[in-house]
């Protein structure tokens, strides 16, 4: 019964952090401290679940990279200790804490949270339609406590404060961001199986995604649909590919009509259908910081720079790129632990043709993809979608395992 009861309680615990990594903003105490996360305040809760449900005796090889990683920065540190500094040691107990949250995710029945799913998904589209047509001063409340800063100062705004395209930032207070939040809705209702319902909820989510005029999200479908038509082209017949590729189509042009008001401004993507993307602000500047810190790479190839967050601080950089920011900090040993993060389950899943394991293979490519023009991992709230969904899928996987040995 007291087993029963733990259950219950730590799968009401699993849905509030999913609504709460996406509706409850981080809070502040203090400009010289990082802000708190939910997951914060619900790690003890967390330690006590695995130390009770004694989960860390069933540890799969998989989940110890997360403590292995948090001990390496350790190292990093500590091979670059002239400018280490306290906000470093963030950076391992961020590790530290993915690791149990990922374990606690992993013992998780999720039939429950699969009902608050939908729930979830037409409250933050509501969100958002809210905060795109501007309503109820909805937008002062973003900005203010969720980080929204230039983005809902200049929210549908260009920089002389003219009418402008709008790009949808909600609740994660950057449109990037935000595309990535409704990519992992779309992968949710991703119609595997060719029912109209899910099929329509599908192109909503991808409706919000386009709204959001993220480029990179583009990017991320262009390759989640090259994958599937590589490896999955069975899920569909012909005639239902084709009105998959139409529906997108559509709703690419619904998403470009509203956010330009009719085709009134220049929509943010413009620059990949007239190939200025790479003569933009934003790419030119994405292109100086990686080539400055390319430089740096090759300065400490093997362990990097540690986290050496003041660095960035002082010079006012983002790194905009997963890849190279693992890589100046941790060097490439560092950057394979955390590629395996990703190619470990994606190794399991490949040409695995169970729903989940498709659902599973688009998630890690949605974050691998993203990784190359955004930091995906440093953003906490979908550092920790990430985890909940990744559990979900390999979770059964790990029982399986377990159910296995005990025979």
């Amino acid at each position: 019964m007291n087993g029963q009861r733990i259950d219950l309680w730590s799968t009401y615990l699993g849905i509030f952090l999913v609504f709460a990594s996406i509706c409850v903003p981080a809070i502040t105490l203090n400009e010289n401290i990082p802000s708190i996360h939910i997951l914060d305040f619900s790690l003890p809760f967390i330690l006590c679940f695995i130390a009770l449900k004694g989960a860390w005796k069933s540890m799969q090889a998989y989940v110890w990279i997360p403590f292995i990683f948090a001990g390496f920065i350790l190292t990093t540190m500590w091979w670059n200790i002239v400018h280490v500094s306290t906000s470093d040691y963030f950076e391992v107990y961020k590790w530290f804490k993915y690791g149990c949250a990922f374990l606690f995710f992993s013992q998780l029945d999720f039939t429950i949270v699969k009902r608050m799913i939908p729930l979830l998904f037409l409250f933050i589209c509501l969100v958002n339609v809210v905060h795109f047509l501007e309503l109820f001063g909805i937008n002062d409340v973003l900005e203010k406590y969720y980080n929204g800063g230039i983005h809902l100062q200049f929210f549908g705004k260009d920089s002389d404060g003219g009418p402008a395209v709008k790009r949808l930032v909600g609740t994660m207070g950057n449109p990037n961001i935000n595309a990535i939040l409704f990519g992992l809705f779309s992968i949710y209702f991703f119609p595997i199986r060719f029912e109209r319902k899910k099929v329509l909820i599908y192109f909503l989510s991808l409706l919000f995604v386009f709204l959001c005029q993220s480029r990179t999200a583009l990017l991320v479908l262009l390759t989640a649909y090259g994958y599937l038509a590589l490896v999955h082209a069975h899920i569909w017949t012909k005639k239902q590919w084709m009105l998959m590729f139409i529906g997108l189509v559509l709703t690419f042009l619904c998403a470009w009509m509203f956010a330009t008001s009719f085709f009134q401004y220049t929509s943010y993507n413009n620059s990949l259908l007239d190939g200025s993307v790479l003569k933009s602000g934003s790419a030119r500047g994405r292109l100086e910081t990686w080539k400055l810190l390319g430089e740096m790479i090759l300065q400490k190839p093997l362990l990097g720079h540690g986290p050496f967050k003041q660095y960035f601080y002082e010079h006012k950089i983002y790194s905009e790129n997963e890849y190279i920011l693992m890589t100046w900090r941790y060097g490439l040993v560092g950057l394979m632990l955390y590629l395996s993060i990703f190619l470990i389950p994606l190794k399991k899943m490949w040409k695995d043709f169970k729903e989940l394991s498709i659902q599973g293979s688009l998630l890690i490519l949605l974050m691998l993809v993203s990784a190359l023009t955004n930091n995906p991992f440093t953003e906490r709230n979908i550092e920790l979608l990430f985890c909940v969904g990744l559990a979900w899928v390999i979770g059964k996987e790990f029982k399986k395992e377990k159910a296995n040995a005990q025979i």
